[in-house]
């Protein structure tokens, strides 16, 4: 087991903490946070199972499908690295991305905000991250909880924009992941409904 006790986490959110792991330095530890939730009166497998875990089940079968198909997109993606228990309880075990300064790499959200009176800026950021959709559609990759929050800037990456988190989809039945054109049609909907928050 991983002690955490006396580390300080680097970055909190509503669901994790997210530690450097002390044991390697290029990894993060992200521990759930969050009470797990019943949403149905029986439990659906995963939620009988995995409790608030289901997430990172998704995002491991995911990741391992695009592993399986062997794209190049994958990039795009902070590796997964694997799960362990720590003091604090179970953790995802992923890649750590970093910006110029050696922190945690800057999210979408964070960029948006600091050039959203800059039209220019703006507009190439915007540009950015159709790019990253466009990578995304070529990979076949499903990100189910896409966010501004769930993509950084990786110096790991040479500077592009990665996905961090919400891989998968969250529904019961995931057509994205059997039906290319059901996948085309999810990823349209979040590049459209996306590329209006970018809009001045």
């Amino acid at each position: 087991m991983i002690d955490l006790s006396g580390l300080t986490p680097l970055r909190e959110s509503r669901n994790y903490k997210i530690f450097q792991h002390p044991e390697i330095e290029g990894a993060l530890l992200k521990v759930r946070v969050d009470e797990s939730i019943r949403k149905h009166a029986v439990p659906r497998y995963a939620e009988w199972r995995y409790g608030n875990l289901r997430q990172w089940n998704r995002e491991a079968n995911e990741y391992l499908a695009a592993l399986h198909r062997g794209c190049p997109e994958i990039e795009r993606l902070a590796r997964f690295m694997g799960y362990a228990p720590t003091s604090s309880g179970p953790a995802l075990v992923v890649e750590k991305l970093t910006g110029p300064d050696g922190k945690l790499a800057t999210t979408l959200h964070a960029e948006k905000l600091a050039v959203r009176k800059d039209k220019a800026a703006t507009q190439r950021l915007r540009d950015e991250f159709l790019e990253l959709m466009d990578d995304l559609e070529r990979g076949q990759i499903v990100v189910g909880d896409m966010g501004f929050e769930n993509i950084v800037r990786a110096q790991e990456r040479g500077g592009k924009l990665v996905v961090i988190d919400g891989l998968g989809e969250r529904v019961m039945f995931p057509l994205a992941l059997f039906s290319k054109w059901a996948f085309q049609k999810s990823i349209a909907r979040r590049r459209a409904r996306m590329s209006r928050a970018f809009q001045l």
